[in-house]
């Protein structure tokens, strides 16, 4: 990639609601500078001119809403089996990556607003799922590399298929640094493979220090949890939502009319009721302390990224049968997910004698520095209890953090009550925690660039050309030299 090719290699980007400008200018560079044949393949035909506006005078860009696919006179049970022997993947795992069609695995969120596809029959989701499939295979045909914002199973499933090399630009959970990844699941193989050369050198001294994710901690600490506040944006969604059904540009099929406004009041009244119920350090004085902070639902967190696990309520159970009297599970509620959720689910859960909620005021890493032990399905609490010097019991499948030595991976009650048995009635060794430590934390760094302005443009509607020669001189120096 660092010279033009004789033999243009063909690039496919795919855009939706999310980064506009950069993908728009990732496609302008891999073709000025780099010499790639690109495709646009945009969301729909309000992405497509953004991409008309910015980029003038393209031809063979697509519009992923304009293409159409009839599988009314397909039969569809045989093309379901067929597509799941071909990707080796079941359409069921499919369906529940998607937070439509497989609403019905988001056991943890019960009042999230109900989306009309989600109640289809068997037959029919099957019938999207093929249809969705059938038109991605006509646009992936003869294409080197696929650029997604967010992994999706369905795309690199068929870039696979045909040999194609698909990334995603993605948060490596360490300030504000940025890598590519090559995979389903938010690591990438150089990742992996640096952080697997670190622990064999047992690197032990590495003493950058961890900052947290910025952009997530912006979004988190600036939840509010008034009615003002939830009427204020109660009045956003309806007028947002009135424009789109006048204008008949609303999803088919997707959420209802008004249909998050309900959340943003719930939200207020459980994050008091928690805030009632909850304990801090005084009142767990004497008692060890295992941390569980919940998931962001129904984001990519839990449902892309740890498919095969994602009932919170399921791991609570499993970790307060497996842990002796003198120790408590202490449970923090995500900042965003307050609205989604029951009363009923907190209700539940502070009928388990040795689980208890956790001081919403009090930070996260404040837990981490109390507990003993750090429990975690995916996303940046793991990451950040290595970096403290914590070990961690990881549900989730697909951790990058799963290769660490003090990271125990579990997957039913047998396990589970064996490894916090031993992390608590034998304190894991100080050297381990910090070569696990700095294992991470230098192949967080050498996989990744400083890029403190990507968190800033996920509703740019411009060209982000200086940012994404950065991205893409990283993405040539992984994997495309």
């Amino acid at each position: 990639m660092s010279a033009p090719k004789t033999m243009k290699e063909r690039a496919l980007i795919f855009i939706g609601s999310e980064q506009k400008g950069l993908l728009i200018s990732f496609a302008k560079l891999l073709e000025s500078r780099y010499g790639y044949e690109v495709c646009i393949i945009a969301r729909d035909k309000y992405v497509k001119n953004l991409v008309d506006k910015l980029l003038p005078n393209r031809e063979g860009d697509i519009v992923l809403s304009d293409i159409k696919f009839n599988v009314d006179n397909v039969d569809i049970l045989h093309e379901s089996l067929y597509i799941e022997k071909k990707y080796n993947i079941n359409l069921s795992m499919i369906a529940s990556d998607d937070r439509a069609i497989g609403q019905g695995y988001l056991h943890n969120v019960d009042k999230i607003p109900d989306i009309i596809r989600s109640s289809w029959s068997h037959k029919k989701k099957l019938k999207e799922i093929i249809r969705t499939i059938k038109i991605k295979e006509s646009i992936i045909d003869r294409c080197d590399i696929v650029i997604q914002l967010t992994p999706d199973k369905i795309v690199s499933m068929i870039g696979r298929s045909i040999g194609s090399k698909v990334f995603s630009p993605q948060i490596i959970k360490f300030g504000d640094r940025v890598f590519w990844s090559d995979n389903d699941f938010s690591t990438s193989s150089k990742y992996i493979e640096r952080l697997v050369n670190n622990l064999d050198c047992k690197i032990d001294d590495y003493n950058i220090i961890y900052k947290i994710e910025s952009s997530g901690d912006r979004i988190n600490s600036s939840e509010s949890y008034t009615y003002i506040s939830s009427t204020m944006q109660a009045a956003k969604i309806f007028i947002n939502d009135t424009k789109n059904y006048l204008r008949g540009i609303h999803k088919k099929n997707s959420y209802h009319y008004l249909g998050w406004v309900p959340s943003l009041y719930r939200k207020v009244s459980n994050y008091r009721y928690v805030h009632n119920i909850s304990y801090n350090f005084e009142d767990l004085k004497g008692l060890k302390v295992i941390f569980f902070p919940l998931h962001l639902e129904p984001e990519v967190a839990l449902l892309n990224l740890s498919p095969e696990f994602t009932n919170s309520m399921e791991l609570i159970s499993l970790v307060s049968k497996s842990i002796p009297s003198d120790t408590m599970l202490v449970v923090k509620e995500q900042s965003q997910s307050f609205g989604v959720r029951s009363r009923w689910y907190y209700e539940h859960i502070n009928k388990i004698g040795n689980v208890v909620w956790a001081d919403p005021t009090i930070h996260s890493w404040k837990w981490i520095e109390r507990s003993s032990v750090v429990a975690t399905i995916t996303g940046t609490v793991g990451v950040e209890a290595v970096n403290f010097n914590k070990p961690v019991v990881s549900f989730g499948k697909h951790q990058i953090i799963n290769h660490l030595p003090t990271v125990y991976y579990v997957t039913n009650y047998k396990e589970t009550s064996k490894v916090f048995n031993l992390l608590l009635s034998h304190p894991v060794d100080r050297t381990e925690l910090n070569i696990s430590r700095s294992s991470l934390s230098k192949a967080q760094y050498e996989s990744s660039i400083d890029l403190p302005e990507y968190k800033d443009l996920y509703g740019s509607v411009k060209l982000e050309d200086s940012v994404a020669m950065k991205a893409l001189k990283f993405l040539s120096d992984e994997y495309l030299n």
